[in-house]
């Protein structure tokens, strides 16, 4: 095997981590953990969702050591299933539950994707989804089965087995087109948020505050791109619902995570670099014995508002 193959799979399961510390460190996001507050997650802090980040990368490498290593589907679905296990025991629920599945899916699939494009790595995602779902029993008790069984929901399920539409079509052309006018990072990144609340079908959103609650954060994502898009600084508005949010106990995890992906989807592009996480706020890599090990620097400050 080309040993350029193993460097490139290892980037990007190493932007994939960053791109989970990127979703944590923008600010605001209403109903979630970012740099402000925990949103409408008592149970949630910044701290614990950046040891979550540590698990994340840990698990992120661990997969790519068994893809190199030609281990099966079986297996890295396997080495996911115990991460989630253990984020949960050792912080108590479950932090990036969801990014979890999404981007070790995502790696998987660009592992297995020997032609290159879009087309072919969607595909290869939906193939897997297929695969995962076909051969597994799902919990009942998830709250996201729940919210699928009780609203006729796809939620994640659906998003997988699609090949990630919400990436492809939605969350990356909203960056690529608001950093186009802008030219800043910040600005995009909203713009991008604004579309997933719009695109997303939230199983957490629906498990929290059912249909009404989806249709708001739907209404929300069309105001924030339409302020961006009129040239407005959306942050007011954003600091303003986030409040709303939290006395409704609303939040959308799923739009979290598919935000995450994004961002670790467009820097595995070379479209984000490093430095548009802060220097103080960013998630830090080195190798070790050629895998990826991780160092979460905590001091906290947002994203850069310029790339």
């Amino acid at each position: 095997m080309n040993s350029s193959r193993f460097a490139e799979i290892e980037r990007f399961a190493v932007a994939l981590a960053r791109g989970a510390g990127m979703e944590l460190y923008l600010t605001p996001k209403p109903g979630l953990v970012d740099l402000t507050d925990c949103g409408s997650h008592p149970d949630l802090s910044l701290s614990r969702m950046e040891r979550s980040l540590l698990l994340l990368a840990d698990y992120l490498g661990e997969l790519v050591r068994s893809l190199i290593a030609g281990e099966s589907f079986a297996h890295q679905t396997a080495i996911g299933m115990r991460t989630e296990k253990k984020m949960l025991a050792t912080l108590g629920t479950n932090t990036h539950k969801g990014f979890l599945f999404l981007s070790g899916l995502l790696l998987v699939a660009r592992w297995r994707c020997l032609t290159p494009g879009e087309r072919h790595l969607r595909d290869s995602i939906a193939s897997l989804a297929r695969e995962f779902f076909g051969e597994r029993q799902e919990e009942s008790t998830t709250h996201g089965r729940q919210a699928r069984a009780r609203y006729g929901a796809g939620g994640i399920v659906r998003e997988a087995k699609n090949g990630f539409p919400s990436l492809f079509d939605e969350a990356v052309p909203a960056y690529l087109e608001a950093f186009d006018r802008s030219g800043c990072c910040k600005t995009a990144s909203f713009a991008m948020l604004g579309r997933l609340m719009q695109t997303v079908e939230d199983t957490t959103t629906l498990h929290r505050c059912g249909t009404p609650g989806l249709a708001r954060i739907r209404r929300d994502g069309r105001i924030i791109e339409r302020i961006i898009t009129s040239g407005g600084d959306c942050v007011t508005f954003l600091d303003a619902i986030n409040r709303e949010y939290v006395r409704m106990h609303l939040t959308m995890g799923g739009v979290a995570d598919m935000l995450g992906l994004s961002y670790g989807y467009l820097a595995a592009s070379g479209v984000l670099r490093e430095e548009s996480i802060h220097p103080s706020a960013r998630i830090s890599f080195c190798q070790f014995d050629g895998f990826t090990t991780n160092v979460v620097q905590l001091a906290h400050a947002p994203i850069s508002a310029e790339t």
